[in-house]
């Protein structure tokens, strides 16, 4: 029951800690739809929006409405939202908390399993403690995100799973209809195919195993994309509309590292971005060697170059959340227990003292 109770005890303090200071603060920012959980709410309630971009909206463009955002949160809204009285914010609200305790228990379970309770509980409060992590308890779609994460980690790695494959496709779709990082998890099943070869002294082509790895385990997570834009091209004859509504943020391809040593150039070393940058960098730095699964920790380092290789660092405290492979590198590393804590300590005080009181003023986009 420790698989239980030990992710419980954890959620409890978490959601107790950011509930209590939401409720305590002002405005009452940590539960109200800002910045984009108003466009999430705003497709669950009347669909997507596209049109010309006018003088007034900012910043311009040629496509303005809502078409940058993914369906998958807004639908899972959707089908609750008559369950809570037809409140999109509370159905936000109590969803969110209700799918991060359901990613704490599977996260813990599945780090129990490979690598003891030790790493399972230090994962999880990596999770809790990290810097940006009361977004889990906000309307953005991390909790959802987590979620299928935790469960296609339970799928992936089960052998004995009924209906495993059909499973592992519909939760490659949704994570891809959920998240724009949500593509790169194919990384899981890629790189597990890479060592396994290695491993076997494998390298000839098998058409039938190789075929099945490509379309059952890789393909749908760009499935999901696919489905997004032969919508969109059918309700607003754009196949690309969303890259067009995207052009208006100027995220162009750069050399990550580049737009790192930009940031801390650029910013105060007490800015979110960097916050986050510093305490994502130092457990990609301070926990080697991995004792986690290659394809885990490969999917880590790429999630945390993934982003500021888009040109900017802007929100890079949310998405850097959805690295969830680093908080597995910290909890099954072999550094001493103290060393893991104080860790995870210095990421909950660049929460509780920076990021959380700029989220709370309206500053935290």
């Amino acid at each position: 029951m420790k698989k239980f109770y030990v992710p419980l005890l954890i959620f409890i303090c978490f959601a107790g800690l950011y509930y209590s200071i939401g409720l305590l603060s002002r405005d009452k920012a940590l539960f109200k739809p800002v910045w984009d959980i108003q466009h999430y709410v705003n497709i669950s309630e009347t669909g997507y929006d596209a049109h010309p971009c006018t003088p007034r909206d900012y910043p311009p463009g040629k496509v303005c409405g809502n078409v940058g955002w993914y369906p998958g949160w807004p639908l899972v809204m959707k089908a609750f939202r008559p369950i809570m009285g037809g409140s999109s914010q509370a159905t936000y609200i109590f969803l969110s908390a209700l799918l991060t305790l359901a990613g704490f228990i599977l996260l813990y379970r599945f780090m129990d399993n490979v690598a003891g309770k030790t790493a399972a509980f230090f994962s999880v409060a990596a999770l809790a403690g990290s810097p940006a992590g009361f977004y889990l308890l906000t309307g953005f779609p991390y909790a959802l995100f987590l979620f299928l994460f935790a469960v296609y980690l339970r799928v992936f790695y089960s052998r004995t799973f009924r209906f495993r494959d059909i499973a592992l496709v519909v939760l490659a779709i949704g994570m891809s209809l959920t998240y724009p990082t949500g593509l790169l998890f194919a990384l899981v099943p890629f790189i597990h195919e890479l060592v396994k070869r290695w491993k076997s002294g494998r390298y000839k082509l098998d058409l039938k195993r190789d075929g099945k790895t490509v379309f059952v385990y890789i393909l749908p997570f760009f499935l999901g994309l696919l489905i997004l834009w032969t919508y969109f091209y059918f309700k607003f004859d754009n196949f690309f509309v969303q890259l067009d509504f995207q052009a208006r943020y100027h995220r162009t391809w750069s050399f990550p590292l580049t737009v790192i040593y930009h940031s801390f150039v650029g910013y105060p070393i007490t800015s979110p971005e960097n916050l986050v940058l510093i305490w994502y960098g130092l457990a990609l730095l301070l926990f080697i060697p991995y004792k986690m699964k290659p394809e885990l920790w490969v999917l880590g380092v790429v999630l945390f170059l993934f982003s500021p290789a888009t040109g900017t660092t802007m929100s890079i405290y949310r998405h850097y959340l959805a690295a969830f492979p680093i908080y597995l590198i910290v909890g099954s590393s072999p550094r001493p227990a103290w060393y893991k804590g104080v860790f995870i300590a210095v990421g909950l005080a660049f929460s509780l003292i920076w990021l959380l009181p700029t989220f709370l003023d309206f500053k935290l986009i």
